[in-house]
């Protein structure tokens, strides 16, 4: 195995939750300061200025292709400002761009940045848009397909062909719901949830209730990446980029690779393999499984392609409470989108920033002791691909 190239040396987060006052531009400055601030290194070295795009919000986007940011936060010599967008893949594919900057030698550091508010938004249009979003205008959308219903389906699907029950499902948002609890940032920090509060509240698409979808919300993170070269140079505990892997599956659910919507998780298992291999660890190596799915099927996927334990039988690790906080298999350590809070294509950026806080012993109440290694996924769309990746706090090829 070749040794890491890549290494994340900051972080920056601001609360999630509703906060009409605070603007997305607000946002994106204070995380982007924090992260400076957290790296311990002077803005004017940052050389290219990464955003993500804001669901829903144009004027925020286009300031940000225009290079508002590096000049609103003082960044005197970036050379280079971009924004991309891959749904809730977005923040493996801004990451794969700040690579690329950086081996070309361009910047030395690269700020990469997300920021979202969707209170400035009527609940009306929030519904409007996220019903035609990842389905097929022409085919789907007529139908009533929307991802609360796209994730219904695969639910349903999981559930039969794995034998899960509800009530293992459920376990999913509990579980992340004790994460969350212990995150200062958190949209539910301060909001307990039992099994049975899940269970009973109203149903929104069959089998899921209210309490298995997410909720979109205002947030914002960032981090400072540099090559692994500068970071141990600059920083007493980088964050190492070890393996990833990626796969494409479909545009839309009906089109899938997996033509059994129950068993797209042996279309993720491959991939995280190939991660593992990459990395030259596997999945008895890793102290934290960092799962972004925003609906518990979609987690108990991720957990099985993970490698813990036998392929569908996430939903038993789940509910024993082995991937809660105290578990032997800490999952999800900020509560991702179903507690943490669902803010557009950040959600994996809030994953990625949590897995760099775990590794460098900074995530407070949630710290997983001890924790030197990791693996990490995200995705976009209609649930259309996987990225995974190992992160690390020392290079094992070293």
């Amino acid at each position: 195995m070749s040794k890491a190239e890549f290494a994340i040396i900051g972080t920056g987060e601001v609360p999630c939750g509703i906060y009409p006052a605070r603007s997305e531009f607000e946002i994106a400055y204070r995380v982007s300061k924090m992260a400076i601030e957290d790296a311990g290194i002077d803005k004017n070295k940052i050389g290219a200025a990464l955003t993500a795009v804001h669901i829903m919000g144009s004027e925020y986007n286009t300031e940000m292709f225009f290079g508002r940011l590096p000049e609103a936060i003082g960044a005197n010599n970036c050379r280079v400002v971009a924004t991309t967008v891959s749904g809730g893949g977005s923040s493996f594919s801004i990451r794969k761009t700040a690579e690329g900057i950086l081996s070309s030698g361009e910047a030395e550091y690269v700020l990469v940045v997300h920021a979202q508010r969707f209170s400035q938004f009527t609940p009306n249009e929030q519904a409007v848009f996220f019903a035609h979003a990842g389905a097929d205008l022409e085919w789907e959308v007529p139908y009533g397909m929307t991802y609360n219903a796209l994730a219904a389906m695969m639910t349903q699907g999981y559930m039969e062909y794995t034998g899960t029950t509800i009530e293992q499902v459920a376990s999913v948002c509990v579980a992340c719901r004790k994460w969350a609890n212990l995150q200062e940032n958190a949209m539910f920090r301060d909001k307990q949830l039992t099994l049975e509060e899940v269970l009973k509240s109203r149903t929104v698409a069959y089998p899921l209730t209210a309490m298995m979808c997410n909720v979109l919300c205002d947030g914002g993170s960032a981090y400072i990446m540099t090559t692994a070269e500068n970071a141990r140079k600059v920083c007493k505990r980088p964050v190492y980029i070890l393996g990833e892997a990626s796969d494409y599956s479909h545009r839309t659910i009906t089109k899938s690779k997996m033509k059994d919507l129950g068993r797209m998780h042996e279309f993720y298992t491959p991939v995280a393999q190939r991660a593992y291999q990459a990395a030259g660890l596997g999945p008895k190596d890793m102290d934290i499984f960092q799962v972004y799915g925003a609906y518990p099927f979609a987690n108990l996927m991720f957990l099985d392609a993970m490698g813990i334990v036998e392929p569908g039988r996430a939903g038993e690790l789940v509910e024993s409470g082995e991937t809660s906080p105290g578990g032997k298999y800490p999952a999800s350590t900020n509560g991702e989108a179903l507690s943490f809070g669902h803010t557009g294509t950040g959600v994996g950026f809030s994953c990625f920033v949590e897995s760099v806080r775990q590794l460098q012993g900074k995530a407070g109440r949630a710290q997983v002791e001890g924790a030197k290694f990791l693996i990490e996924d995200c995705g976009g769309g209609a649930f259309m691909d996987v990225h995974f990746t190992i992160m690390g706090n020392e290079d094992p090829n070293l």
